[in-house]
């Protein structure tokens, strides 16, 4: 009886990480916290975990799917080969009847909870991710993370239109969705400059794989500098109805991240693109917590 408790357990703890939760977490923020910007005093705390539940889901499905196709690559890389499809501690079908599962479900509270745009938004961010991204071109194009890059910005809009009455304009929502969107490259390439091994011997055509260790660090350098320059645009427009807070928030981020790719392409290494990797989540959630304190301060 005890083995088989002991068994289960294993179960459920490889049914959990074959949604990739430390990847969630932060796209899970990022739609939370624009729900929470855009409801400010009609902030709804039920509404709030329905949104963080359906992100929650769509994302976990979103992963799990990606998994089921990558499951021949993860096979070969020494950083993924212990997942649970490619160990068969998960058989692929039940993966990706796990994933669709996971997807009802999501766009089922989406729909019922929150909105049609929301639900919508959802459904484009799982396709993108797991058709474009993971089925299409991540083995043919070195553009894979850039086109790939719209499922990131979907938790954005899920949360936005899941507000009845949002306080931010369209234009705040769509600006913020693409802040994840421009955040991307930087952290997805600086990842792979760490683990380039493993990319080429899966024969992903990762940024770091086509091109010199130098080059992409310069790459990764001015995408981050657009990212930058792109999180600063509410200075010159108006229109989006940010303020000191935000600004505060973005600046000092974004010097932090200039200093970081300094630091990379004056000694380009996989240790110091492993460090920025690092620093890019935090500072996409603290770009959102400027986001969600300003939207309170100054939106009534």
């Amino acid at each position: 009886m005890e083995l088989q408790a002991v068994l289960t357990r294993e179960k459920l703890r490889d049914y959990y990480y074959v949604t990739k939760p430390n990847v969630i977490t932060l796209l899970v923020f990022t739609g939370a916290a624009t729900y929470v910007a855009s409801a400010g005093i009609h902030l709804s705390v039920i509404r709030l975990a329905l949104v963080a539940a359906s992100i929650w889901l769509g994302s976990a499905a979103a992963n799990t799917i990606g998994s089921y196709f990558d499951r021949d690559i993860d096979a070969i890389m020494k950083r993924t080969r212990s997942r649970p499809i490619p160990t068969g501690r998960i058989k692929a079908k039940h993966a990706a009847e796990y994933g669709l599962a996971l997807l009802a479900i999501s766009l089922a509270i989406a729909w019922l909870f929150l909105s049609p745009i929301s639900t919508l938004a959802m459904a484009i961010g799982f396709l993108d991710y797991t058709v474009v991204y993971s089925y299409v071109l991540k083995r043919r194009s070195a553009s894979n993370i850039i086109l790939g890059g719209f499922s990131g910005a979907m938790p954005v809009l899920v949360g936005y239109f899941a507000a009845p009455k949002p306080l931010l304009p369209l234009v705040s929502a769509l600006f913020i969705a693409f802040l994840v969107f421009f955040w991307i490259p930087e952290h997805i390439w600086s990842l792979a400059v760490r683990f380039k091994q493993d990319y080429t011997e899966a024969k992903i055509p990762m940024l770091p794989v086509v091109v010199s260790e130098k080059t992409a660090v310069r790459i990764i350098g001015l995408t981050s500098v657009a990212m930058i320059i792109y999180s600063l645009l509410p200075l010159v427009f108006p229109a989006f109805d940010f303020h000191p807070v935000y600004f505060g928030f973005s600046i000092a981020l974004g010097a932090g991240v200039l200093a970081m790719n300094y630091w990379l392409l004056k000694d380009p290494s996989p240790e110091r693109a492993w460090t920025v990797f690092k620093f890019s989540s935090p500072y996409l959630f603290f770009l959102f917590i400027g986001i969600v304190l300003d939207s309170l301060i100054y939106l009534h």
